[in-house]
């Protein structure tokens, strides 16, 4: 491969004349003296190539590393490859370098040489986001013998991978190895960032099963220490004696704790307490069941409560037309408002809180159980948490996209609400930068599909161009239809009965190798693994208290699987809803303030938008053998 060695220009600057200027004057006091005929000694190429690196000329350096190393012969030839490589790294001309290394026959190096090469082969790697080449390049690399400085490499590009990945355990231990190798006040400051924010996206399950992993000392302290500022991300005076006792254990631990905490948002207000709270919820009708779940859970939320809060609760039925779908939200608003309350929560339907909103800014600050339209205006005291559709298929979005899939199909019920669902995952699946090539709307009373998925897989396509070809030739001829193979995977809204037919149906048209993705409402909420055994392999998001068995712990679950057996279990995720309602409230202003606060709730990690929705983020699990196990949750959104 040849290389073209740009020119490259240096501005004059005046301090290149100084030592010069020092021989003239030395000339002029001794004139007496013969003229000199030996030049002053310009400094070598190796040492101004390496002046030009120190200077942040990259690429300049570079050109004199490579036009070093087309007048040296080997091993020293490699060695100023190398050199003009690092430089275009650091320069961020990524394909310049991997030409310059593609250039160089890695096997006739030297170990020394083999190891550089190793190093900066997986720093590339890892720039251009090939986390499993970078940790392939790295694989028993101790063997070569590395120094200090480049074992410090070794691990800051290993754990770099490993965040690529989406594997932050293995990152932080990484980076507890780098730890000791650096001096660098800022290296260390910006190694504890990176592993913090690693150790900080870890699902509670994640926290309990490591607790009985063999760890290190130091990596244990950090995991304990990520699990406290986790469990009290709105208790500053609960976090504070929890970091006491930690220290007393992990005494000595290299922990930054005033840069942690500089990294974790902080409380602008006192919690909010209001003393009477006003319940609005309907009492008749088709949505009474689910408000009634969500009236159960509230109450077991509020008889649970331990803090010295102790709110007055009144309920109030709403009326809903079943015709019109009209309530008299707003009257009994008025009514909560005129008995003395100081806050609400409800109303529950789109309907009912759509009519509210439409009287404008809102006297009482108010919890709505459901989410406005978009088109809607804002409205000034109104907070909005729902058991959203929409959310969870933006959720699946940003899932497929962050386990690398571009190209996406989606199966939706022909309904109101499989529309929605798929106006909300194309909406964000678009603007995440993917792909949508086929969509189709299925009849969730059907049980035949087949027709249907050989159209979303093109299998139709295929049929037809056998038929024009038979026909052409007029002979028959040997065919196997063929499915489309420019698909990463397939988003399938589905309830529990109309999945467990789809699945099989796509399978049979050998779409097996295809994942499946999928939200809530593909499962029951219960195991069933003999009903269920068609699902496997379908990845979807849930609610913490169907999929985190830590959840079951808590005061408020048990109470409910207790006093209600019959329904829990279906009606799971509403009583959910009831309980973040109530335990949410005195958290409102801080997640208001503070965009990146977060409220671990019974139905998701809750995080509040500019709008002052509180979007929620979802546990993910797969199943198996009929059965839904967790799978690791996304460190962050993209």
């Amino acid at each position: 491969m040849y290389f073209i060695i740009p020119m490259v220009i240096f501005p004059r600057r005046t301090g290149h004349y100084l030592p010069l200027m020092g021989f003239a004057i030395i000339l002029g006091l001794s004139a007496c003296a013969p003229p000199s005929k030996v030049p002053p000694r310009a400094p070598s190429a190796l040492a101004q190539a390496e002046a030009l690196a120190a200077e942040g000329r990259y690429l300049a350096a570079a050109t004199e590393y490579i036009r070093l190393a087309a007048e040296t012969p080997p091993p020293q030839r490699q060695d100023y490859q190398l050199r003009a490589v690092a430089a275009l790294l650091q320069g961020n001309q990524w394909q310049e370098a991997q030409e310059l290394l593609e250039s160089i026959a890695p096997e006739s190096l030297a170990p020394a040489l083999s190891l550089r090469y190793r190093l900066l082969a997986a720093q590339l790697a890892v720039a251009k986001g090939e986390a499993k080449r970078a940790l392939s390049l790295l694989k028993d690399i101790e063997a070569l013998e590395p120094s200090l400085e480049q074992q410090a490499t070794l691990h800051r590009l290993r754990a770099e991978a490993y965040e690529l990945a989406d594997k932050p355990l293995a990152a932080a231990h990484e980076r507890v190895q780098l730890e000791p190798l650096l001096s660098d006040a800022q290296a260390l400051q910006e190694n504890q960032r990176a592993l913090w924010r690693g150790l900080m996206g870890l699902s509670p399950d994640t926290f309990k099963r490591l607790r009985k992993e063999s760890l290190s000392n130091t990596l244990r302290g950090w995991l304990e220490l990520a699990q406290l500022f986790q469990r009290y991300p709105l208790d500053p005076l609960g976090l504070q004696q929890a970091i006491e006792d930690w220290r007393k254990r992990y005494p000595g631990h290299p922990a930054s704790l005033a840069l942690l905490q500089a990294e974790m948002p902080t409380l602008p207000t006192a919690p909010y307490q209001p003393t009477t709270i006003a319940l609005l919820l309907p009492t008749e009708g088709r949505f009474a069941a689910s408000a009634a779940a969500v009236r159960d859970g509230f109450f077991a939320a509020y008889y649970s409560d331990n803090s010295d809060w102790t709110p007055v609760i009144r309920f109030y039925g709403v009326k809903i037309d079943s015709k019109s779908s009209n309530s008299n939200a707003y009257k009994v608003y008025q009514q909560a408002q005129a008995e003395g309350a100081d806050f609400v929560v409800g109303p529950l339907t789109k309907q009912s809180l759509a009519q509210l909103a439409e009287v404008g800014d809102l006297p009482l600050p108010t919890l709505a159980l459901n989410y406005l339209e978009k088109s809607h205006k804002p409205v000034g005291g109104l907070y909005q948490l729902a058991l959203s559709p929409e959310n969870e298929a933006q959720g699946v979005a940003e899932r497929a996209w962050r386990d690398g899939h571009h190209n996406a199909l989606v199966l939706i019920p022909d309904t109101q609400w499989g529309q929605r669902v798929r106006d909300a995952f194309t909406e964000r699946w678009e603007k995440l930068g993917g792909s949508l090539l086929e969509v189709q709307a299925y009849d969730p009373e059907k049980e035949d599909y087949s027709f249907l998925i050989q159209r979303l897989l093109n299998i139709d396509e295929s049929q037809s161009r056998h038929r024009e070809l038979r026909d052409l030739l007029d002979r028959q001829l040997a065919f196997e239809p063929q499915r489309r193979h420019d698909a990463d995977f397939v988003f399938l809204a589905a309830f529990p009965r109309q999945a467990r037919l789809l699945i099989p149906q796509l399978q049979f048209y050998r779409a097996e190798d295809l994942p499946v993705y999928s939200s809530s409402h593909i499962y029951t909420g219960s195991p069933d693994p003999e009903r269920d055994l068609d699902l496997n392999g379908v990845i979807f998001s849930d609610i913490p208290w169907v999929l985190n068995g830590n959840m079951q712990d808590e005061p408020s679950y048990q109470n409910l699987a207790a006093v209600y057996p019959e329904h829990f279990e279906r009606l799971k995720r509403l009583y959910a809803l009831g309980s973040d309602a109530y335990r949410i409230i005195p958290h409102l202003n801080a997640l208001y303030r503070v965009p990146d606060m977060t409220f671990e709730g019974a139905t998701g990690r809750l995080r509040m938008d500019a709008e002052q929705r509180l979007r929620r983020e979802l546990n993910w699990a797969q199943f198996k053998k009929g059965r839904p196990q967790p799978t690791a949750n996304p460190t962050s959104q993209p």
